[in-house]
């Protein structure tokens, strides 16, 4: 049953003109639950469904108290709920800081790379992947609008790619113009710090620390924050990781903003892209705080979406625990820091879902076969634009059309053809075949790819109704720095909506959420480093 409200509809028919206006400038969400097909339910099923829909609202409201009790709340207080997060975008301090330390690293460098890993460099990934030029680096730095070249490492003990790099910028003549961004807010990231090391040792000058710009905590308990005490970095100051901010959280802090704002390309500068990100994060902060089942407040629709899907499915359905998230563009890295932010977050005492990222319509080819013709175990989640720029079109009159063509009654034919005839006469048949030619290219000549992404989109979109697949969709009004930001705050309020809906704020040691934890990952440091120290011990 496809639910549909002023939020909810899954198109813009039967808006009045000004309702599209404001939605071609909003970011709105619509759902099919996917029981269109299915067949009528007990009434047993009915009830419980109709319980759990009732619990999970009564949830969300008294959630919703507690984080409107929140917005007046000191920073203090925030920061030691690991909440700081939430004000990245009002801490004028840090980013006027950002703002200066970007354009002053313009000036000086032509490479920037970002030593990181996890939430201390995926954001500046979606950054990069979604503002700049696909081929940044292969432009020259006035087509890059003065910006440096970018490389992202620090985040694997493989050597191949960071010997490559550094072989790369000593080759080039680049190595000593390049700054380097260490991100680690307790500087004792070993897959970072490691890299560091190997950095520091081919810059090989005793002042190699004015080519280091570190982003860490600002106490003595960060090792990068004793090393600059000793001897000061670049710019003679740190960049903070603010108290109470997580790193799967920090993409609006200085973690992400400072690579957003020294990559400004052509027409930008990176104070109008800070201006851009501050606009839409604050944007989904004032959406946030309107009433919970407001049209406007996605993340609280978005989370009751999820944890239903993972409810009521029990029902019905074989447990919906895995979630597609379908971003329908040509980027991978939104969908690959969605993954980190919500199974990080989320899978605790069991419980959450996985997430498989995909993009659309690359992954119809690959995933999707699964999502209709597997397990009934997924539920997607669409991230669709509305525009994608450039606004490349097909163009006309290319002659292709009488090179491709298709045949539509022999394709219907051939298909019971083919379990009489033997394979060497199939394609034969085919050809010869006699009847009207569909001139392909002749149909889409002149529309925008942008056009054709979406009616791919749709497509898929419906053919998940069709089969009974429950999805979603958050549509955007274009691939801007403010929509992006926006969607990602969005993003990470759904995270702290469902966090609670699954009670990760209740009965823990120290009275810290776990949403904003990450201890599964503390096994495996101890581990690496036994095995790390016992075998240097037994090669000695």
């Amino acid at each position: 049953m496809k639910r549909t409200s002023f939020a909810f509809r899954t198109s813009t028919e039967g808006f009045s003109p000004e309702e599209q206006v404001l939605l071609d400038r909003k970011l709105y969400f619509s759902f099919d639950d996917g029981t269109a097909v299915a067949s009528s339910e007990s009434p047993t099923v009915v009830e419980n469904t109709r319980t759990v829909d009732q619990h999970v609202d009564t949830a969300l409201q008294k959630i919703h108290v507690l984080f409107q009790e929140e917005a007046a709340a000191p920073l203090s207080e925030l920061e030691h709920g690991l909440r700081a997060w939430t004000r990245s975008h009002l801490q004028s301090v840090d980013i006027a800081q950002v703002a200066a330390l970007a354009r002053r690293a313009r000036e000086e460098f032509s490479v920037l790379v970002t030593i990181g890993v996890g939430g201390s460099d995926l954001s500046a990934r979606v950054f990069h992947d979604s503002f700049n030029h696909p081929y940044h680096n292969l432009l020259s730095p006035e087509e890059r609008g003065g910006a440096p070249e970018v490389y992202f490492t620090g985040d694997t003990f493989d050597p191949r790619k960071l010997a490559g790099l550094l072989e790369m910028l000593k080759a080039r003549g680049l190595l000593h113009k390049t700054l380097f961004n260490v991100i680690s807010k307790s500087g004792t990231t070993m897959e970072t710090m490691t890299t560091l090391m190997v950095i520091c040792d081919a810059l090989g000058e005793a002042d190699w620390q004015q080519q280091v710009l570190a982003t860490t905590g600002l106490t003595p308990d960060s090792v990068l924050f004793r090393m600059h005490e000793q001897s000061p970095f670049y710019g003679e100051t740190l960049l903070p990781v603010p108290d109470g901010v997580g790193g799967r959280f920090s993409a609006f802090s200085p973690v992400g903003l400072f690579f957003l704002a020294v990559t400004a390309g052509k027409g930008e500068t990176p104070d109008s892209r800070i201006r851009s990100a501050v606009k839409g994060v604050g944007q989904a902060h004032e959406d946030f705080n309107l009433p919970c089942g407001h049209q406007n407040n996605i993340a609280y629709q978005l989370a009751r979406w999820i944890h239903l899907s993972e409810e009521i499915d029990e029902t019905k359905h074989p447990s919906k625990n895995t979630i597609i998230f379908y971003n329908y563009a040509d980027n991978s890295c939104l969908g690959e820091w969605f993954v980190q932010l919500y199974t990080e977050s989320i899978q605790e005492r069991g419980g959450g879902a996985n997430v498989i990222p995909a993009k659309g319509p690359t992954s119809n080819h690959s995933i999707l076969n699964g999502i209709i013709a597997g397990p009934r175990d997924k539920v997607v989640l669409f991230v669709h634009w509305k525009e994608l720029d450039p606004g490349l079109v097909l163009p006309k009159e290319t002659d292709v059309d009488s090179k491709l063509v298709e045949n539509v009654e022999q394709r219907q034919i051939n298909v019971k053809q083919r379990q009489i005839l033997p394979i060497n006469q199939r394609y034969e048949a085919r050809e010869g075949f006699p009847g009207a030619k569909f001139p392909v290219s002749a149909e889409f000549e002149g529309m925008s790819m942008t056009h054709m992404q979406t009616a791919s989109y749709q497509g898929t979109a419906l053919d998940f109704s069709d089969k009974g697949v429950s999805h979603a969709t958050l549509t955007l009004p274009k691939r801007d720095v403010q929509s992006v930001c926006q969607l990602m705050r969005i993003l990470m309020d759904t995270i702290a909506v469902k966090g609670r809906l699954q009670g990760l704020h209740l009965d823990n040691d120290g009275g810290e959420e776990l949403t904003y934890l990450q201890d599964g990952v503390e096994g495996y440091k101890r581990n690496f480093r036994s095995f790390a120290l016992a075998s240097s011990a037994e090669n000695e």
